[in-house]
């Protein structure tokens, strides 16, 4: 490491493969090396370890600080022969015997190996990496065998495919910036005034000691599921001041090693908010260089600048809409050939009201008089609905019911069920619903989740609410239309307090156009469009295309009413296209999409011009 003063002009870098060193001077530099290699070598202030509870008032914290930080794993994967195979442990590996492993033993060929073969603290999860590894596989191996041999786990057929030998990392040393976040900040969903990343996993901090401490389970929500109550978060934003060292002047941060307490990592150590993390940081050196700044220096004044270019480049953040004023989209009128009515899958699957089940909704009009439900019941009961209204998709916090409907099935009833609603709603906003809990009733839905809406349940009464999976098949009276030509230039590309997507009619074939009018000459010479890629989906197959996306488009502008093509796209896959061209000038224009790459709709969330 080269250092004058505070700053860092060089790193020292040697290239295992062919034994070369090199020197790589600059003026800025991102740690994104999750241990904070650079940082480290550079004397940044760091913290290794928990801290206790009273330091920063954190709930989940230990009683007093501590080295109990999490540890790391090995993943492996299997591979099915189609016939008996078996498996001999050499003597060193761990032995679990028939009813030593208390986990769910579920394998998944997307997900090799399990989680809870962690082993860390007591050991240095950096200065012991190579005995971390070889105790890793010790247990790895461990339980490989306790599958093979003790016990009926259906993997006879099953043989040891690959290890891995770099142990996966959670934690180790956390710099200090000018702002620690902390476990508050999560759960009240803080938005920062210089946010420019956001998290939302819940608080997960593993067992100190991993698959060590035999005797409690891997992560207190394995012990008790009720745990997860205290440890759920709202979407919240994160705050560029995390994001730099607070004693090294050239220095960013990105990944794992930001500056947040060891709780609050819990949340932000997931590999897809370090990745936004990284784009945030990335920026902000590109924001540095072009006016010379220290990184530091960005806020307050540059804040703003970098949260438009994160948001310009597909980023989200919460609380932070498009403002660019050189967009000439944001004052145009738009319009479309066609429009979805919101939609919920057909009444196929039943779930037994053995829980809460609710559903989160958008309502475009002010009146909802009926929300008709498809029920079963094989005894006469009592159905009780509650409708509330969320502030945005993640939540449900409120406990003001706007209006309670009750309705009695009678013996062996089986159909639609009317929830009557004599009461005015807030057009443009988010509302839901939840049935009581009660076992004698089935309600019926599907597993296909509506843009702009969230599927819920509530394990236990005085329990947080819980998303995804099973939706409820749910008709609406009068009918709603949340997805209109003008969700395009609301200033916010994803579903949050409104669905912020266009969908063109299912019903009517493509190709379908969207209208920008400008009511006026403009010139323009780029076009940035937003498609949807369904964010909401966990698991894509490889090397095929969401059928939410467009696939082929056309833009055309009009020039004395007749409309000129501009470019056209075949068999495009991604979200977020920019497409630059030869100066126009034109009062209107059009973007058609003639196919997807399944679904039978248009589908965008954003259009821009300048």
């Amino acid at each position: 490491m080269k250092l004058k003063g505070k700053r860092i002009i060089g790193v020292k870098c040697t290239q295992l493969g062919t034994e070369k060193e090199f020197v790589i001077e600059g003026n800025l530099f991102i740690d994104a090396t999750g241990d904070g290699v650079v940082a480290y070598s550079a004397g940044a202030k760091f913290r290794y370890g928990r801290e206790g509870k009273n330091e920063f008032n954190e709930s989940l914290a230990p009683k007093k600080p501590d080295k109990g930080i999490m540890g790391n794993s090995l993943l492996f994967a299997v591979k099915d022969l189609g016939h008996p195979v078996s498996f001999t442990p050499p003597e060193w590996a761990e032995k679990y015997p028939k009813n030593s492993i208390t986990m769910k033993l579920r394998y998944h060929s997307y997900s090799p190996g399990y989680w809870w073969i962690e082993v860390g603290y007591p050991f240095d999860t950096i200065a012991d990496n190579e005995k971390i590894r070889d105790e890793l596989l010790r247990h790895v191996l461990g339980v490989w065998d306790h599958l093979k041999n003790q016990g009926n786990h259906n993997m006879e057929n099953f043989t040891l495919d690959w290890i891995g030998m770099v142990p996966g990392k959670r934690e180790s040393r956390r710099f200090i910036g000018d702002y620690i976040l902390k476990e508050r900040d999560l759960k009240t969903g803080r938005i920062f005034p210089d946010a420019v990343s956001y998290g939302g996993w819940f608080i997960d901090l593993h067992t100190p000691g991993g698959i060590l401490a035999k005797d409690k389970p891997p992560e207190p929500l394995c012990g008790d599921p009720k745990e997860m109550d205290s440890r759920l978060v709202p979407v919240y934003s994160i705050p560029y001041s995390c994001l730099y060292s607070k004693n090294t002047e050239n220095l960013l941060l990105a990944g794992r090693d930001i500056s947040v307490t060891h709780v609050a990592l819990g949340s932000t150590r997931l590999m897809a908010t370090c990745a936004v993390i990284g784009q945030a940081t990335g920026t902000a050196s590109f924001l540095c260089k072009k006016y010379h700044l220290r990184p530091k220096e960005i806020y307050p004044n540059y804040i703003k600048e970098i949260q438009q270019q994160l948001l310009k480049d597909d980023c989200y953040i919460p609380g932070v809409k498009n403002e660019d004023p050189f967009d000439l989209a944001k004052e145009t009128e738009v319009t479309a050939s066609s429009q979805s009515v919101l939609s919920f899958p057909e009444a196929k699957i039943g779930k037994r009201l053995n829980q809460f089940l609710g559903q989160l909704f958008p309502v475009s009009r002010e009146r909802l008089e009926k929300i008709r439900l498809f029920l079963e019941a094989k005894k006469r009961t009592e159905v009780v609905l509650h409708l509330r209204k969320a502030k945005n998709i993640w939540d449900f916090t409120g406990k003001k019911d706007l209006f309670i409907s009750k309705v009695i099935l009678p013996t062996n009833y089986k159909g639609w069920v009317d929830f009557n609603l004599p009461i005015l709603l807030k057009p443009h906003s988010l509302y839901w619903f939840f049935l009581e809990k009660n076992k004698n009733v089935l309600a019926y839905g599907g597993n296909l989740s509506p843009t702009g809406t969230v599927s819920l349940y509530k394990p236990f009464e005085k329990f947080h609410w819980l998303t995804g999976g099973w939706n409820f098949s749910v008709k609406l009276e009068p009918e709603q239309y949340p997805y209109g030509p003008e969700n395009v230039i609301s200033g916010i590309s994803r579903s949050e307090s409104w669905t912020n997507i266009w969908i063109s009619n299912p019903k009517k074939l493509l190709p379908q156009s969207i209208f920008l009018d400008f009511k006026k000459e403009v010139s323009s010479n780029s076009i940035y469009l937003t498609f949807d890629t369904n964010l909401n989906s966990r698991y894509l197959p490889p090397l095929k295309a969401p059928a939410e996306s467009v696939r082929d488009y056309t833009l055309f502008y009009q020039k004395k009413g007749k409309w000129i093509k501009i470019l056209k796209v075949k068999d495009n896959y991604q979200r977020h296209r920019q497409h630059r061209f030869k100066p126009i000038t034109t009062s209107r224009l059009r973007l058609e999409v003639s196919a997807t790459n399944g679904s039978p709709e248009a589908r965008v969330y954003e259009i821009r011009v300048y």
